[in-house]
């Protein structure tokens, strides 16, 4: 299957999905943070700390540069402010001929619709 480009932003009545940028590293990072500790060891902040912010900010401006699927940042629509990502991945056990769904939001966000 041909890789393809999903649009740079998608609107709903409440929220925005588009770029992620490493401005939104600290929202990233508390995504990391407040992971279940059955998510896989290599989805989580290790005992020196890392990812760090920094990390996070880096690995999101390579991102930026690769061709083929990404993740979106999800914010709301009134407010702006960045709730979480959602998008396709090729990494994980996912490949560039089936990428993977993934999402995941800020626990502050769980249950509101």
């Amino acid at each position: 299957m041909p890789c393809f480009r999903l649009p740079d932003s998608l609107e709903t009545d409440r929220l925005v999905l588009g770029p992620r940028s490493a401005s939104q590293a600290d929202v990233y990072h508390r995504l990391w943070t407040e992971r279940d500790p059955r998510v896989p060891v290599h989805r989580r902040i290790d005992a020196e700390g890392r990812p760090t912010v920094g990390d996070i900010a880096a690995q999101i401006r390579v991102e930026g540069d690769e061709p083929g699927p990404r993740l979106l940042a999800v914010a709301r629509k009134d407010t702006g402010d960045v709730i979480g990502y959602c998008g396709l991945t090729a990494h994980g056990s996912g490949s560039l001929d089936e990428p993977e769904l993934a999402f995941e939001l800020l626990r502050a966000v769980h249950g509101v619709g």
